[in-house]
């Protein structure tokens, strides 16, 4: 498989920056085509509609990882083929979801990582507002920031304040 990063594992960089990162306890399944991806964070607040992350996706996105925090009840995909695929054609090196996604048998085949909770088939309600950028959260026991790094493998993943050497 095609890997356009350094080459690198969440447990090695556990070992080298173990006092500079914040290590993940929130659990999620990779779906794209790449392994591990790393970036710089933005991020994509959503409450049941992904239209904020339709216009990111859009942005140049080297060396960046979106972040998707879904912060409705109801359960519905924020990220779907259509999407990654604009993330991928946009250089973006991943997108990692606090939520659901779906067409993952077409994800896989992107050259981009994502990882989700899980699959949920159903779209966003478009109506329901579009969103915020940026907005800082905690996942579990990490903060989430924008401006942060976020390294993904199926080790687990982990965050740091910046960009760590690989």
């Amino acid at each position: 498989m095609y890997q356009k990063f350094k080459n690198f594992t969440v447990p090695d960089i556990c070992d080298l920056y173990e006092n500079d990162i914040f290590i993940g306890s929130n659990f999620l399944k990779s779906f794209g085509g790449l392994e591990k991806f790393y970036g710089e964070i933005t991020i994509a607040e959503c409450e049941h509609s992904n239209s904020v992350v339709k216009e990111i996706v859009q942005e140049d996105g080297t060396n960046k990882v979106l972040v998707i925090n879904h912060t409705g009840k109801d359960l519905c995909s924020m990220v779907g083929d259509q999407i990654a695929q604009t993330a991928y054609e946009n250089n973006w090196n991943g997108i990692f979801v606090n939520g659901y996604i779906r067409d993952i048998e077409i994800i896989k085949n992107i050259n981009i990582g994502v990882c989700a909770k899980n699959t949920y088939p159903k779209k966003t309600n478009k109506s329901i507002g579009i969103g915020k950028k940026d907005i800082p959260f905690k996942f579990g026991n990490v903060e989430i920031n924008p401006g942060s790094w976020i390294y993904v493998d199926f080790n687990g993943w982990i965050v740091s304040k910046k960009e760590l050497k690989l």
